[in-house]
């Protein structure tokens, strides 16, 4: 019916084509029939000339196979490497392998059931870094691709592929597997081999190591801020895994921040460095007893507000003479700015270097005694030191001793070593009886002894008390006075004898003491007692 539509649509043209397909159908089938089969095997658009050898290749496709025919005449050509139904290649030989950096290393991977056209490859997966194998060797037929010179690949007749390392090194630690893929299944076989590769520990340095902490010129050194938690780790590796540890430096007497002489870890953690936390400490590894071991020294350095101190914060000097006043800076970072104050007024004059600024003044004049402040500044923070010129006189050294031979008298003496000679002083001496029951003084007030300063006797000076109180402890108050003040003040402590002490014969014949002066240099009743209780005990010895 299809046809005799077709002769009426299309005519004549179309008559002729169906008629020679017809014609050619009957023929194959007469053939068939007749001959038993035919001498060509058609797949798709290929051709094959038939035989036993091409029934069986046929008859080992797969329902809807891809590429059938290219796939039969390529099992004509080898029949060995003809895939049986359900038979894949598969591997064997998997296994961890240990080895010491520098050393060679070989897997073996055996291969059955592989045909020439399947694909068999060598990948390796890093321990880090890498998810997948990364491809080192590949072969398809006789086409092979070899990645790495490092490597070394040998195949017997695609049964047992080799594949050595050549010196490994730590990097090669990881997993390399062998693989196969089926070239009619597209099926995946493979194994594994797990290298460990040992090697010595070893320091890579301290963390951290980038700017702000270290400085290019200072490799070793890394510094933070006052007060910061700091932290040093440990950059150390190894295989076996070493065990990681903080100290101080030999030689250092000095324990951690925590009061321990060792810190068993990789980080040292220092809590609000201060200055006091600098120096030098030292990182050290080690793979268990007389393996391997390595050290790593670093300095910590505490960056920190200056740090000021004056060379002599009391200066005395007397008029014209020059001055000079030192403020020394410890100060990191630097720069260092230093500013000179006269009282709250700032002075423009003053030099200064990295370590020290200095004030001069060539010569002193009355209005120059004064307070002065060197402030020093940099960007963590500001300190300062204070100074004092002034004209006012020395403290006096008492050399008495502080047990008098006298009960109502005692003589003070004192040495006085004066940078001013020239301006005219006064000597006073306040003292009052001491109370041992309270302590204390009894809050009597003091006797003034006025002296003025003698330059006929130079440094050394001397007076006496009068009317004392026998068997009695004195608080004495010493210090002298100019124009310009009153100076710093002497304190001493004496006591006054119980019993007057007694001539003896041979002394019979000595002259008599001449009658000492009080204050106001008048003869006290004391001293007048004192003379006819002399005389008294003279007249009695004869």
């Amino acid at each position: 019916m299809i046809c005799l539509q077709l002769f009426r649509e299309r005519g004549l043209y179309t008559t002729m084509i169906l008629q020679a397909g017809l014609m050619l159908i009957l023929a194959y089938l007469a053939h068939a029939q007749g001959a038993g089969k035919s001498e060509h095997i058609i797949i798709g658009s290929t051709i094959i000339p038939n035989s036993p050898l091409a029934d069986k290749c046929v008859s080992q496709l797969g329902r809807d196979e891809y590429n059938a025919g290219s796939k039969v005449k390529d099992c004509i050509r080898d029949p060995d490497t003809t895939p049986t139904p359900g038979a894949l290649p598969s591997t064997s030989g998997g296994k961890t392998v240990t080895s010491n950096e520098g050393e060679s290393v070989e897997f073996v991977c055996t291969v059955t059931g592989m045909k020439i056209n399947d694909t068999f490859a060598w990948t390796f997966t890093p321990k880090v870094g890498v998810a997948r194998g990364l491809p080192l060797f590949q072969k398809q037929g006789e086409n092979a691709q070899q990645t790495s010179p490092w490597y070394t690949f040998v195949d017997n007749n695609r049964t047992v592929w080799r594949m050595t390392i050549n010196k490994v090194q730590r990097r090669d630690t990881g997993v390399y597997s062998c693989v196969v893929l089926s070239s009619r299944s597209q099926e995946i076989q493979s194994e594994n081999f797990t290298l460990v590769v040992r090697y010595p520990v070893q320091i890579n340095g301290v963390s951290p190591r980038d700017p702000p902490y270290v400085r290019p010129e200072e490799p070793n050194v890394i510094y933070f801020n006052e007060t910061e938690n700091a932290t040093l780790l440990c950059l150390s590796v190894g295989n076996p895994i070493p065990d990681t540890f903080w100290r101080r430096a030999e030689g250092s007497r000095r324990r951690l921040q925590s009061g321990e002489i060792f810190s068993m870890s990789k980080t040292l953690n220092i809590y609000n460095i201060s200055v006091d936390d600098e120096g030098i400490y030292t990182c050290e590894a080690r793979q268990g007893e007389g393996i391997s071991r390595d050290v790593y020294n670093v300095t910590v350095r505490v960056q920190h507000a200056p740090i000021v101190d004056e060379k002599q914060d009391l200066v005395r000097k007397r008029k014209g003479s020059s001055v000079e006043l030192v403020c020394i800076i410890d100060s990191d970072p630097l720069p260092a700015t230093a500013l000179w104050y006269k009282g709250d007024n700032l002075l423009t004059v003053g030099t200064s270097t990295q370590h020290r600024s200095r004030l001069v003044i060539t010569k002193l004049s009355h209005k120059d005694y004064h307070n002065y402040t060197c402030v020093v500044t940099n960007i963590l923070g500001t300190s300062s030191c204070q100074f004092v010129i002034t004209g006012r006189p020395v403290k006096p050294t008492i050399i008495s001793s502080h047990l008098s031979p006298k009960m109502h008298v005692n003589t003070l003496e004192w040495t006085y070593e004066d940078y001013d000679t020239e301006t005219e002083k006064t000597f006073r001496i306040y003292y009052q009886q001491k109370n041992h029951k309270k302590g204390g003084l009894k809050g009597m007030p003091f006797y003034e002894v006025g002296l003025k300063f003698n330059p006929q006797k130079p440094m050394h000076y001397n007076t006496t008390i009068h009317d004392l109180r026998a068997n009695s402890t004195y608080s004495v108050v010493l210090f002298a006075v100019n124009a310009y003040g009153q100076g710093d003040e002497e304190e001493f402590e004496f006591r006054t004898a119980a019993v007057e002490r007694k001539k003896g014969r041979d002394q019979k014949n000595q002259p008599t003491a001449a009658p000492q002066v009080g204050g106001n240099g008048h003869m006290t009743s004391s001293t007048m007692a004192a003379i006819l209780m002399s005389i008294c005990s003279a007249l009695l010895l004869l």
